[in-house]
């Protein structure tokens, strides 16, 4: 069972954040201070340590509202079905991820010089392959020609790949074009069922 906060609680998390994003495009993630975030917010700077533990927990936080959640709608047993949803909702998320690119390229430049943010970043993304491959497993596992892991892989690399062309040539990034790739990637490591 998962515990909630309090509303309070909740309200000072959302104060923080929103302290901390009017100080990030304002300053960059560098200028961002704790003392000045719990200014901001109108807290004091122990509220910020009872709700994150470092500067690197509130500014990852900070990062997650401004990063585009991929949700397709899952189709369980339809390899080919999973791709069209997959490469619709990476459509429809790549204006954000664009207008958003100045910020994540600041995070990953400020992330290279704080341990704590970079180990942070790992883990996120570690826990997106493992959720990534237990949903490839359930849906299509007796299918999959390859790991599931390597296929979450491969998937977040064409995520990535068409987000970075996309914001160089969006005329090239058709919804066509996404939707072949990853029909041509779920045909690649599954096998038709024998009827």
């Amino acid at each position: 069972m998962v515990k909630q906060d309090s509303p309070k609680r909740e309200r000072t998390r959302a104060a923080l954040i929103r302290a901390t994003l009017e100080l990030i495009d304002e300053r960059g993630l560098a200028g961002v201070t704790l003392d000045e975030v719990a200014e901001r917010a109108g807290v004091t700077k122990g509220a910020i340590y009872s709700n994150y533990r470092s500067k690197a927990g509130l500014l990852w936080e900070a990062a997650d509202t401004r990063r585009p959640h991929l949700r397709p709608p899952r189709v369980p047993g339809d390899p080919i079905g999973q791709a069209r949803a997959t490469a619709r909702s990476l459509i429809d998320a790549l204006p954000q991820t664009v207008a958003e690119a100045d910020f994540h390229r600041e995070l990953q430049t400020y992330a290279r010089t704080d341990p704590d943010l970079r180990a942070r970043q790992a883990e996120q993304q570690q826990r997106q392959f493992d959720a990534m491959a237990a949903e490839l497993e359930a849906g299509f596992g007796d299918r999959l020609t390859q790991p599931p892991r390597t296929v979450a892989l491969a998937i977040q690399a064409l995520i990535l790949g068409f987000t970075a062309q996309w914001e160089r040539t969006p005329e090239v990034v058709t919804e066509a074009t996404v939707t072949a790739a990853f029909e041509a990637l779920a045909i690649g490591v599954t096998t038709q069922r024998s009827a």
